[in-house]
């Protein structure tokens, strides 16, 4: 925590969201450009999709390791040099001409999307007053949508004659600016720890429920979220919506999830239970899946559906992302606790889109029949927020004996 606890320092504490915000820019950059860089190097879409979900896979497996880098190094660090490593991705990708070269370009990309997201959590809690935490967290969930957003509306306005390649060279440069603005707010926070580097706050975190339980619960949210999203482009097509259409309204359904991510730390502070906003929100996605999927309703009607799914889903990343202190074993470790909630969480956003998929491939191209994966995984959150509960009272009746 900064050394004037009763100050939040909320200038700074946007300027390390924006880093999480460049991150979801880098996401966001890929569908509406993917079309040009598979026809200039030549990648069939099985190649395209292995592209997109580079950065979902490497945050599953390095996810805890990324943790464990940013508390020893320093979390001002390891975000600087997350932000060195997309600079360098997109200036490989801009000139690769091979799609060997693409691939390296995304996964050093990927590699500093998963040091940011893991760092930039601990950054905030020492720039945030404790009365403050549960906002600012709830605030720093919503870098995905946001940056996802800003890509998929202003790239195919931004492209110049020479196609995709002016975007990379665009994420390169604005990166490079935010990269001098992080470094000149940022003095004299997130350094090295005084600990000593050992895998002791590893295992610390590793013997608690709560990371895990949060994770987890995460993890069945970008299992119905990406599940449902990624492919409502194509439902709307099938349905009679041009691709145009179809892509501003997915953007904008996309955009509603950033007013729910707002919300989670509000309702939050108000008193509201961290695993009440959890059953209540997964078991609504479950139920406006099946509105979501019915080919009987209109296009605009799924439409709105889903903005009030991706709306209601956004309560849950704030409300599991302000979590993270609490069930960190120390201040010192919130980077390790992050580490398992992304490692969990792109385990969801990688294995929801294409489920989805092959449930609809063996239903004869109905995706009506993923409805089914949604509340499964609705119910799986509900179920995990109930455990989270039982652990959450527990830690807090400790807390008072002790007291």
């Amino acid at each position: 925590m900064n050394s004037d606890s009763a100050r939040t320092r909320w200038s700074i504490t946007w300027i390390a969201i924006g880093a999480g915000i460049i991150c979801g820019m880098q996401v966001g950059k890929a569908p509406p450009m993917i079309g040009g860089v598979r026809d200039s190097l030549g990648i069939d879409l099985v190649g395209a999709g292995f592209y997109m979900s580079v950065i979902n896979g490497l945050a599953v497996v390095t996810g805890i390791i990324a943790g464990v880098f940013a508390d020893q190094i320093g979390r001002r660090r390891a975000v600087t040099l997350g932000l060195v490593a997309i600079i360098a991705g997109n200036a490989i990708g801009a000139t690769a001409e091979t799609s060997s070269v693409m691939y390296l370009s995304r996964f050093v990309e990927a590699m500093g999307f998963v040091a940011i997201v893991t760092a930039v959590p601990g950054l905030i809690s020492e720039l945030v007053a404790p009365r403050d935490i549960r906002v600012a967290l709830s605030a720093w969930s919503i870098y995905m949508p946001a940056g996802f957003c800003i890509m998929m509306a202003a790239a195919p306005l931004l492209t110049s004659p020479d196609g995709w390649r002016s975007i990379w060279w665009l994420n390169a440069a604005v990166v490079a600016a935010y990269l001098a603005l992080f470094l000149a707010t940022t003095r004299g926070i997130g350094g090295r720890p005084t600990q000593p580097r050992s895998l002791s706050g590893l295992r610390a975190v590793a013997a608690r429920p709560g990371p895990w339980l949060l994770g987890l619960i995460f993890m069945s949210y970008t299992t119905q979220w990406f599940g449902v999203l990624t492919w409502m482009p194509t439902i709307m097509e099938q349905v009679g919506l041009t691709a145009a259409d179809a892509g501003l309204g997915v953007a904008l359904v996309v955009g509603a999830n950033m007013a729910g991510c707002l919300g989670s730390g509000p309702l939050l502070q108000l008193g509201l239970a961290r695993w009440k906003i959890v059953v209540t929100c997964s078991l609504s996605l479950s139920v406006l899946a099946f509105g979501i999927y019915d080919d009987t309703l209109s296009p605009e009607l799924r439409l709105i559906l889903a903005g009030l799914f991706s709306a209601i889903g956004g309560l849950i990343p704030g409300a599991i992302l302000a979590g993270a202190p609490m069930h960190s074993p120390g201040p010192a470790n919130v980077g390790t606790t992050n580490g398992v909630i992304v490692q969990c969480t792109n385990l969801g956003s990688l294995l929801g889109p294409p489920a989805v998929a092959w449930i609809a491939v063996q239903a004869d191209g109905d995706f009506g029949a993923a409805r089914w994966l949604v509340l499964g995984a609705g119910l799986l959150g509900a179920v995990l927020a109930l455990t989270l509960r039982t652990v959450e009272q527990r830690m807090t009746t400790a807390a008072r004996k002790s007291a």
